[in-house]
């Protein structure tokens, strides 16, 4: 399988401090990854130098077999969307009109009617039709994020019901401050999209969900990668105990064909 994207040998220090440490990550197209590590393991800075926000001080990142840092910055972004952890707006706007931002790379190549549908079907996948002309600084934190899930969705999407393959959505904590209701709406919408040819890399720290989504996981532990896994790897591996220093004692369950974490210090 070729990969969409790929990580070859890049390094990232700050004041002195090597923060990701000659790293090598494949992404296949069409894939679920999961970043996952400790705190202060390297997940976030990781996730910005592979989506292209950070330039490595070391190595390269290639999408599509081209260097990404001089990849023409709209065809990039029609290509890839991210997702931070937070987005601080310090002014008054509309949570639709935060949502039709993600529009703009695809502002002069379609009609006010075809954005207004993306934005709409942006705000119905995340459940948030009835929040579309509040002030996006009076609503609450899990709110805020779900505007901002849609906003890269609709970034994603050129016109409704796209193809999605060759495409890449960059989520950093997707499921941070959302209730379990719609963490998990969350997460079985981004597997229908991974059905159309997106590709997903997202930094997770549910470990519980990272096994029962995600097709390949990246384990980092201080700047390092301990490993590529994919969830039947990692489970029967003793890496997680190692990392996260703690017992992980992880079981299947046949009902609900999962794996159940029941973790001990």
């Amino acid at each position: 399988m070729t990969p969409i994207l790929t990580a070859e040998n890049i390094s990232f220090k700050v004041k002195g401090r090597n923060l990701i440490d000659h790293l090598n990550i494949n992404i296949i197209q069409g894939s679920f990854n999961a970043i996952i590590g400790p705190n202060g393991a390297g997940k976030t800075t990781c996730l910005n130098l592979i989506n292209g926000d950070l330039k490595p001080h070391t190595g390269v990142v290639l999408l599509n077999g081209k260097n990404l840092r001089t990849t023409d910055r709209l065809k990039l972004a029609q290509k890839r969307a991210v997702l931070p952890q937070l987005m601080h707006i310090p002014f008054t706007i509309k949570a639709k009109d935060i949502v039709d931002l993600g529009r703009e790379p695809y502002r002069y190549q379609y009609s006010k009617k075809q954005h207004q549908r993306v934005v709409l079907d942006c705000l119905k996948k995340m459940d948030i039709m009835d929040l579309g002309e509040h002030d996006y600084a009076t609503l609450s934190g899990g709110e805020q994020h779900r505007v901002q899930i849609a906003r890269t969705l609709a970034q994603i999407y050129a016109y409704s019901d796209e193809d999605l393959t060759g495409k890449i959505l960059f989520l950093d904590e997707p499921t941070n401050h959302l209730d379990i209701h719609h963490q998990y709406n969350l997460m079985y919408l981004l597997k229908g999209l991974q059905q159309k040819g997106l590709t997903i890399i997202a930094v997770m720290h549910d470990l519980s969900l990272t096994l029962q989504f995600s097709d390949y996981i990246v384990l980092l532990d201080r700047g390092k990668k301990v490993g590529d896994f994919t969830p039947d790897e990692l489970v029967s591996s003793n890496a997680l105990s190692e990392v996260y220093k703690m017992k992980m004692n992880i079981l299947w369950n046949e009902q609900f064909q999962r794996y159940l974490f029941l973790p001990s210090l």
